[in-house]
């Protein structure tokens, strides 16, 4: 138990370190304004969140077949989302900057999930003073995204399963970082209700599931200086915060082998995920005050700004699953691929009894 613990949470901390490096920057992408902070910031964090909710949706179940009444299975499953190539670079050009120029050659700039170079460079210019200048942020170079979970199925009357799903919350040391699980899904035979069906080792369910994640980072966003802030002191730029909420929600028809050891089954079905962050931080952006200082941008306290909720509809659509389970006495191992524009391997470990 304490292995499988610590193994929880070394795959936990760094599923963490993937959201803190894609939301723990240091908020230059926002230093030209919120339009055009927005404008950057949505693009290049999309594949990681569109991964995160894709993971949400795997792992859900390792047979069509329900517990019997009062049986009930314990699993610890790892999902890991692929980001495809065509997601790993979007085009600057595309963007319709308000302030923002690209001063540098090729308009092409890494995902949150590309190449660990920065991007090109970008200025923010007005009245022949810079007021911010920035290379478009460079990527991870991880093109893999893990999320573990620890999950029950529990035997209900009529052929009925009712699935939950939990990872408490684990805080990442000396960080204001933290990150929970939970979920709830339902499987039901109709296998039983089809003549013949019962009599064949085959099983035929319907499932129905639902995955909320919550994810707290912490960020730094500084001031270029507080010579020019009144109402705000140093300590209104500290415990800032990004708390990101991810939903998932997976219906399948699920079809698998009924056979004492090993056992292949398969499903398909329609996934959806959205995502909410919230930025709990006061974001500072340079501005021109001759008055103040006609050569080099200030900050004021109107110049302080909050950035409201950022709403990502992730990525949606069709999927197929493939797998296989290894049942020893009660012990289970399977290992699944789903197919879909993020695919999925999702590897489980479990106890089980009928």
């Amino acid at each position: 138990m304490k292995k499988l613990r610590s193994t929880l949470i070394g795959i936990a901390i760094f599923q963490m370190s993937l959201v803190s490096y894609s939301q723990s920057l240091d908020f230059d992408m926002f230093s030209a304004g919120l339009d055009d902070g927005l404008k950057l910031f949505v693009p290049y964090v999309t594949p990681w969140v569109d991964a995160f909710g894709t993971d949400l949706n795997g792992g859900w179940y390792n047979t069509a077949k329900p517990h019997q009444f009062g049986g009930f299975d314990l699993t610890f499953t790892t999902s890991v989302t692929i980001i495809p190539e065509s997601d790993r670079m979007f085009d600057l050009g595309e963007i319709d900057f308000q302030n923002l120029k690209v001063v540098s050659e090729g308009m092409m700039t890494p995902t949150v999930a590309g190449s660990t170079e920065s991007g090109p460079m970008l200025r923010y210019e007005t009245n022949g003073v810079t007021l911010t200048q920035f290379s478009a942020p460079q990527g991870s170079g991880l093109h893999y995204f893990p999320t573990p979970m620890i999950q029950a199925g529990i035997g209900l009357p009529l052929g009925t399963e009712v699935v939950v799903r939990f990872l408490p919350k684990i805080k990442i040391p000396r960080t204001e970082s933290s990150f929970s699980l939970w979920g709830v899904g339902l499987k039901h035979s109709i296998a039983q209700h089809i003549p013949g069906v019962k009599k064949l080792p085959i099983d035929i369910s319907v499932f129905g599931g639902y995955t909320r994640i919550n994810s707290v980072v912490g960020i730094s966003a500084q001031p270029i200086n507080y010579d020019h802030l009144i109402e705000y002191t140093p300590e209104d730029f500290e415990h800032q915060t990004i708390n990101t909420t991810t939903e998932g929600y997976n219906a399948s028809l699920i079809a698998s082998t009924t056979f004492p050891v090993i056992n292949v089954y398969g499903s398909m079905g329609y996934s959806k995920s959205q995502t909410v962050s919230r930025i709990n931080a006061n974001i500072p952006i340079p501005a021109y005050d001759p008055l103040l200082d006609p050569d080099n941008p200030v900050v004021r306290d109107e110049d302080i700004i909050r950035i409201p909720d950022i709403d990502i509809q992730n990525i949606s659509g069709l999927r197929t699953t493939i797998g296989a389970k290894l049942n020893l006495g009660g012990l289970t191992l399977h290992v699944d691929y789903t197919y879909a524009h993020y695919s999925v391997l999702t590897c489980g470990l479990g106890a089980s009894f009928k």
